[in-house]
């Protein structure tokens, strides 16, 4: 959109409500970088393949080709650059390369969700048309007779993802076996694609990470080497996260900052009172919706929740109709839905049919649609690269301009980018990580790993499986019972431990972890969620009730934990400056409550109720600092300075790791993950805490609160740290003395159970 036509799109927004006077509003813009070409497709593609790729570009980018040139030299590659920056051509090329020049090979294509892997074969479908090359989805959408007719006589290429490739390709190899295409099929792979590797993080990273090596050593053993090529957007780790997704060593093509389109940014924090945010924000975002049909606009509204989403859609039909709009340009798109309809919506989405979707996360990666004029998000989504990858919808070529316009919901987190667009604007690259030695992990895929080698393990194996996974296998007494088929029992996506579903009535909300439902939802607890207020009434195995309470109310619980390490991993110190990567046991200790009506203040009950969680073995990254008066009075806020940061150094969803810290006796703070054995967070931050504590700074700097605020993200409450003591004279003063210590260097190393000088 050019400025006048954000502008003329900002009035309508007003005219329509859907702006105020009494919001508070930010802008913002990205200016367009136009991208290099090269001369041509390199010259030993396939002639074939080359003819096709002409016929679809002119020339290529020049990482297209440098890409492709390093793919055909034999080299495994991951790629980064930028959404809508040609990746898929870039890799679809040495793969049909493969394909061509090895008669009666296969390829398969990895994808993390199923949108992305409808939207990647409708692309790739041009190219291999004239090169009689076939391609056909192995996944949940695909129904049973397609399964069994894809088993006897395989496409070239099958498009599958992580699930399918643990259930089926190794789950159910004898299904495969019992056709000869299907017994061919990974016997033949010559080509194996991951795309949008940055999808790969954290715990689904992880997973990800021990399932490839079951897979490459799979492969390996019926002797099928396959040519691997990884791509992902803009990181600042690409081949150090690849090689720890896949084991494998990768070469590295880089398009960093080099085509970008122009992009203005609208970030508004609406003035609403909270006890109606949640009605009023979702009327917003519907007049917001109209307000873009009416200017002929072409837009993604990512919605918090399937509820929000499902009133928010019907709403606006209601209201574009009344406006003598087209209703039927507005649709719905989420997970939930049919497979035919999903892919339906696709198709008229990209055909112009359909011109503004309401959407959850499920549209976030893989829909590739040049006409996109803008996104709206309602509300901030779980990461800061979840929120690229949703802004990266729109402007899907490098001389088309786009808008972003996101409203925040009464949360800290998205008040806090409201009043930090430049930080969001300016945030560095995300360092992606995962842990392919997660303890807990590598149990849960060990009895697969057993069952799919039959318990033999051979030294050879440590190459593929990484030094962890081998060992555990190594120690494993034999395979599981014949019949079983422990692979059913993984879940790829979900979190270690606990998780609870939110229920009103019979309507499910959503789902917390353990940790949140300890500190959030206990019994009697107002619970906030997604701009509306409920009580907590009841406790089942697997679920929090709740039931609608008045928007007025608030609890304010007593707790105090007890952090102890169990583990120490690594550790620096600086002069009376320790700083640890290890891990921890806690207990978290709950005393009540009291119920406090926020108008009047009055506290109207009291709960006391007492509980306790353990936790065991959570990686952590801690500081412990000397017993001074600057330490103990600027450690809060120095907690709540490398919480900030490290949102904007490693790019962990918001419910995935927390911070305590304490004055006492003891003065420390700490940055734990949420979940046992750990996930790379912990470790990333203990190499990269000055980073964070700087951005922290910076940060905290630019908000004119004296102490803390909701612009600055409030700490996580200590027990003998409340926020009213959070001093950020005091922190400014303890963090500047921390990095210059970091800037001298260590003077000792944590080594066999001692810090030793260096």
């Amino acid at each position: 959109m050019t400025e006048t036509h954000i502008d003329r799109f900002l009035d309508r927004l007003r005219n329509l409500d859907a702006l105020r006077d009494a919001d508070t509003i930010r802008t913002g813009e990205l200016g367009s970088v136009q991208p290099a070409y090269a001369d041509d497709w390199p010259r030993q593609l396939n002639p074939d393949v080359r003819s096709a790729l002409a016929w679809l570009v002119d020339r290529p980018y020049q990482h297209q080709a440098d890409a492709i040139a390093l793919a055909l030299s034999g080299a495994d590659v991951v790629m980064e650059s930028p959404t809508a920056s040609g990746k898929t051509l870039a890799f679809a090329a040495p793969m049909l390369h493969a394909l061509k020049e090895n008669p009666g090979g296969y390829a398969m294509m990895i994808y993390p969700m199923k949108a992305l892997a409808f939207d990647q074969r409708e692309q790739i479908r041009a190219l291999c048309e004239p090169l009689h090359i076939d391609s056909w989805p192995y996944d949940g959408d695909t129904d049973d007779s397609e399964k069994e007719q894809v088993r006897k006589q395989p496409p070239h290429i099958l498009l599958t993802n992580p699930e399918y490739l643990n259930m089926s390709f190794l789950g159910q190899r004898k299904a495969w076996n019992t056709h000869a295409g299907g017994a061919q099929f990974l016997r033949n792979l010559r080509y194996v694609v991951i795309d949008e590797m940055h999808e790969y993080r954290g715990f689904f990273g992880s997973n990800m990470a021990l399932l490839l090596r079951r897979f490459f050593l799979h492969l390996d053993r019926i002797n099928a080497h396959p040519q691997v090529f990884l791509s992902t957007a803009t990181c600042a780790n690409p081949k150090e996260h690849a090689k720890a997704l896949t084991g494998r060593n990768v070469e590295l093509v880089s398009a960093r900052g080099t085509l970008r389109p122009r992009r203005s940014f609208v970030f508004v924090q609406p003035e609403i009172p909270d006890f109606r945010y949640w009605d009023i924000l979702r009327h917003r975002i519907e007049q917001a919706a109209v307000a873009a049909l009416a200017e002929g606009l072409h837009v993604l509204i990512f919605c918090p929740t399937k509820k929000f989403l499902e009133e928010a859609f019907g709403n606006a039909r209601r209201r574009a109709g009344d406006e003598g709009l087209n209703p039927f340009e507005i649709s719905a798109y989420h997970a939930d839905l049919k497979p035919s309809d999903r892919q339906d919506i696709q198709s008229r989405i990209k055909s112009g049919e359909i011109r503004v979707v309401f959407t959850t996360n499920a549209l976030e990666i893989g829909l590739d649609v040049g006409g996109l004029d803008g996104v709206i998000l309602a509300g901030f989504p779980p990461s800061v690269m979840s929120a690229w990858q949703q802004i990266g919808r729109a402007g899907r070529a490098w001389n088309r301009d786009a808008f972003v316009l996101f409203y925040a919901m009464n949360d800290p987190i998205d008040r806090f980018f409201v009043s930090n667009l430049d930080a969001f604007l300016d945030k560095p690259f995300d360092e992606l990580v995962v842990d392919p030695g997660n303890d807990e992990l590598i149990k849960r895929h060990l009895p697969s790993l057993l069952e799919e080698t039959g318990g033999d393990i051979a030294p050879s194996d440590e190459a593929i499986l990484g030094g962890p996974f081998y060992r555990a296998a190594s120690e494993a007494q034999g395979a599981p019972p014949r019949g079983d088929i422990p692979q059913r029992r993984l879940n790829l996506r979900g979190a270690i431990g606990q998780s609870y579903a939110l229920k009103r009535g019979n309507d499910e909300l959503g789902q917390v972890g353990a940790m949140r439902q300890f500190r959030e939802a206990y019994l009697g607890a107002v619970f906030p969620f997604f701009g509306k207020k409920y009580r907590v009434r009841a406790h089942e195995e697997r679920a929090v009730l709740l039931e609608e309470c008045d928007p007025h109310l608030r609890t304010d619980p007593y707790f105090w934990n007890v952090l102890t390490p169990s583990d120490y991993f690594d550790g620096v110190g600086y002069g009376d400056i320790e700083i640890y990567h290890g891990a921890l046991n806690i207990v978290a200790n709950f005393n009540g409550y009291k119920l406090v009506n926020e108008q009047s203040g009055e506290i109207l009950d009291r709960g006391n109720e007492s509980d306790a969680l353990y936790l065991n073995n959570l990686h952590a990254f801690w500081m412990k600092l000397p017993q001074t008066e600057l330490a103990a009075q600027g450690v809060g806020a120095v907690e709540h300075m490398i919480r900030v940061g490290t949102m904007f150094v490693i790019p962990t969803d918001r419910f995935d790791t927390s911070t305590y810290s304490q004055a006492g006796s003891d003065i420390s703070a700490y940055c734990y993950e949420n979940y046992p054995g750990g996930f790379g967070v912990a470790r990333k931050l203990f190499d990269a805490w000055h980073k964070a504590l700087g951005k922290g700074v910076e940060i905290a700097q630019m908000c004119p609160c004296p102490s803390g605020c909701q612009n600055c993200i409030e700490p996580a409450k200590s027990w003998d740290i409340s926020n009213e003591n959070i001093d950020k004279t005091k922190g400014f003063a303890l963090a500047e003395d921390l990095l210059a210590a970091f800037n001298r260097g260590p003077d000792r190393r944590y080594r066999d159970g001692l810090m030793e000088p260096v």
